[in-house]
């Protein structure tokens, strides 16, 4: 029976026979951790990342994973069962004034390594954060009143009073925005770097920005004056006062401190900015170590942290040095079931008082050895974003049915399909930008396939219309290499090179034998080369994108029963 509305808005709340409904807009929660946290604090599983970030003796604080993992969700749960989260959002700091600074960006292009600088923001941003909110440091007398205190409690004690330099020189601006005390880092850099050539001929085109103006002699002397200004800033002092930090401020182990950040992903700054400022971030996560009671905790997705080492490479790099500090986000069949399970029982007892639903009651039986759960994660990525997608499709399309059925499974799964393929471009945009229409090359194949499926027909339209694109990627530079006449790469290594980032991307699965089992980037298998596909012996196109590029299947749901 329902309500008289005039328009049908809302289902009752239960049937005559007294089962539920799903009604209406019913959501087991948002595709984002902002949105979602109020369902975060009730329904929250852990795989295991977040008890491995709250350790404050272990090293990962690196919480790593794909988007839609549960990354941005582990660091708001952090907040709600640790007593002290200090925040910080790159989105407030002046990272953007680095950007357009015309000083900076002019020693920048001359060749000068500004690494050192970038650590000093960092190191200066996290020291700031973590004294301001351990003393609660919210104007210029209390600031003065701490900093007083301070100077007379390390009094002649000459090794202490060197090591808090830094903080005399700064210490009564303590209380002002995070974004203000950066400015001031910046100006004095900035000052320094342009009084390091004011002699020099070069002056007038630092003032211009006019870094590719330079003579080569110009170049020389402003990347010499350059460097030394920027090795002479004395990160040496800024460890000798984490020292006192560890000792004297932070030496309670009954009281745990974590300095969090997120949204490294967002456009605070342009790129390869950003990945120098990232790689500068890491690097101060490994030296704040040493303050045994303090932990920095951010959060990377996986492509941007591989694009941070690539533009950041350098000589002497070890990639793996940094896998101890990484908290990777992965999940578990049994996990994923136990966060529906979760999810479902709270909104449905928000609608229905104290009623506990048993996702059997839900979903519907095993039809022909097969069970509906393990059919959805099929689709996924095992990820949360994904299933929780997925069944908002079907609660979408039960509405005012007391249960989701296969047909509304299927159904759904069309628009589920469609947005996770899209979603899946956005994902990975910034660093493939030809992964759309490399992806065009899947569409109407049979599910299982091998190399010959790339026709020559299909590879010569593939390499024409991303050459056209230019060079954005090194399958975009690959296809314009084809097309000009003293070319030696051919169309077999277009076609590796394009499963090789449909694999990357976890779109396809890889069989190297007959015998070998699949391997899927997305659950954490092994990287794979060009040469590697080259002697793949077959291909899978994953479940999720079936629907969405009309892969050939010998599925008969078009027929199943509701």
């Amino acid at each position: 029976m329902k309500k008289k509305q005039g328009r049908k808005t809302v289902a009752t709340v239960v049937k005559e026979d007294g089962s539920q409904l799903i009604w209406r807009n019913c959501s087991i929660g948002a595709l984002d951790a902002e949105t979602d946290e109020n369902l975060l604090s009730t329904c929250y599983v852990d795989n295991g990342c977040l008890e491995a970030v709250r350790d404050i003796a272990g090293s990962q604080a690196i919480i790593l994973g794909r988007t839609g993992a549960g990354k941005s969700a582990a660091l708001i749960r952090l907040a709600q069962v640790e007593a002290n989260v200090i925040a910080v959002d790159p989105l407030d700091l002046a990272f953007k004034h680095i950007e357009n600074s015309t000083i900076i960006g002019f020693f920048q292009a001359a060749g000068v390594n500004l690494d050192l600088f970038y650590r000093l923001l960092w190191r200066h941003v996290l020291i700031t954060e973590l004294l301001k909110y351990r003393y609660q440091l919210k104007d210029q007398s209390g600031t003065s009143r701490w900093f007083d205190a301070l100077i007379t409690r390390v009094r002649g004690d000459s090794a202490r009073e060197k090591s808090l330099r830094y903080l005399r020189q700064w210490g009564d601006q303590f209380w002002l925005s995070t974004e203000t005390r950066m400015r001031e880092v910046t100006t004095k850099i900035e000052q320094d770097l342009h009084g390091s050539i004011s002699s020099s001929a070069a002056f007038l085109k630092a003032e211009a920005g006019a870094s590719a103006k330079l003579s080569d002699s110009e170049r020389a002397e402003v990347f010499s004056r350059g460097s030394a200004i920027v090795n002479n800033i004395q990160l040496r002092e800024l460890s000798q006062l984490l020292d006192f930090l560890a000792e004297e401020v932070f030496e309670d182990p009954q009281k745990h401190y974590f300095l969090a950040i997120d949204k490294l992903d967002e456009e605070w700054v342009t790129s390869l900015v950003k990945s120098r400022l990232i790689r500068a971030l890491i690097e101060e996560i490994k030296v704040f170590r040493k303050i045994s009671n303090v932990k920095i905790v951010i959060v990377l997705r996986d492509d941007l942290l591989e694009r941070v080492y690539d533009e950041t490479r350098d000589g002497g790099f070890q990639q793996e040095k940094y896998e101890a500090y990484y908290a990777r986000v992965k999940w578990r069949e049994a996990e994923l079931i136990e966060l529906i399970r979760r999810r479902v029982n709270e909104v449905f007892r928000h609608r229905y008082a104290k009623v506990e639903v048993d996702l059997k009651s839900l979903f519907p039986s095993d039809r022909r050895n097969e069970s509906a759960l393990p059919y959805i994660f099929e689709r996924t990525f095992f990820r949360p974003r994904d299933v929780i997608s997925y069944v908002n499709q079907c609660l979408a399309l039960a509405e005012d049915r007391p249960r989701i059925s296969w047909q509304v499974i299927h159904d759904a799964e069309e628009k589920y399909s469609k947005g996770r393929l899209k979603s899946l471009f956005d994902e990975w945009l910034a660093r493939y930008p030809s992964l759309q229409r490399v992806s065009e090359m899947l569409a109407g194949l049979p599910a299982t396939f091998n190399r010959s499926a790339f026709t020559d027909l299909a590879l010569n339209d593939l390499a024409s219309s991303l050459a056209e694109k230019g060079n954005e990627d090194d399958i975009g530079r690959l296809c314009e290499n084809l097309l000009t006449p003293d070319c030696r790469h051919t169309l077999a290594d277009l076609t590796s090179a394009s499963l090789r980032l449909l694999y990357h991307v976890g779109m396809i699965g890889v069989k190297m034998s007959s015998e070998s089992g699949r391997l899927w980037s997305y659950r954490g298998d092994e990287e794979l080369s060009q040469g590697d596909m080259k002697r793949a012996t077959s291909f899978k196109i994953h479940k999720m994108f079936w629907r969405a590029l009309r892969v050939r299947t010998n599925d008969t749901w078009n027929q199943a029963d509701v």
